[in-house]
């Protein structure tokens, strides 16, 4: 299904670092803290999105 996703992504031009699936429990706060810090800077990293309006 992630490899899917993952060439989908691909077909619409859209770098697959852009998105991120990890399981984190609900009594994980502090790991869900840092997997969004650490996917905000990889966001921030790769700059705007060349995503281009279909409609």
């Amino acid at each position: 299904m992630f490899k899917m996703t993952g060439e989908f992504l691909k077909l619409l031009g859209i770098d697959s670092q852009r998105v991120r699936i990890e399981w984190i429990s609900s009594a994980e706060g502090t790991r869900f803290a840092e997997v969004a810090n650490e996917f905000t800077q990889t966001i921030k990293a790769l700059g705007p999105a060349n995503i281009q309006k279909v409609a």
